[in-house]
């Protein structure tokens, strides 16, 4: 993920986490996947999106295995890993969202997140 998002610096770098829920609510990862920030232009230092049908391709897959969705990963360019009004507005309760705060120097500061159920 730090690669990832020293690698995409200015702009955000996307993710998600594949992993395993426990019964008593811990979470898992097992799998970090790279995928493409589908926000072109301006906007790609401060937005970042997934296609769908990437993501529905995912979970088809996974739908094969005991593994699933249980998160994604983003990057904060030149800002801090907390979240933002629109990440706050498109979190699913129960999924992790982890943010990496980046400079031209590399990853600086990484916080997770979940919204509850």
């Amino acid at each position: 993920m730090a690669l990832a998002a020293k690698t995409a610096f200015p702009s955000e770098c996307c993710g998600i986490l594949v992993g395993k829920k426990s019964e008593k609510g811990e979470i898992e990862v097992t799998e970090i996947r790279e995928v493409e920030n589908q926000i072109h232009g301006g906007e790609e230092a401060t937005h970042f999106s997934i296609d769908p049908l990437f993501l529905y391709n995912i979970e088809r897959e996974l739908d094969k295995s005991e593994l699933e969705i249980i998160g994604f990963y983003h990057s904060h360019p030149n800002c801090k890993a907390i979240l933002s009004d629109e990440d706050r507005k498109y979190m699913v309760p129960g999924l992790l969202y982890v943010i990496m705060s980046v400079t031209a120097q590399g990853v600086v500061d990484v916080k997770s997140y979940k919204k509850s159920v």
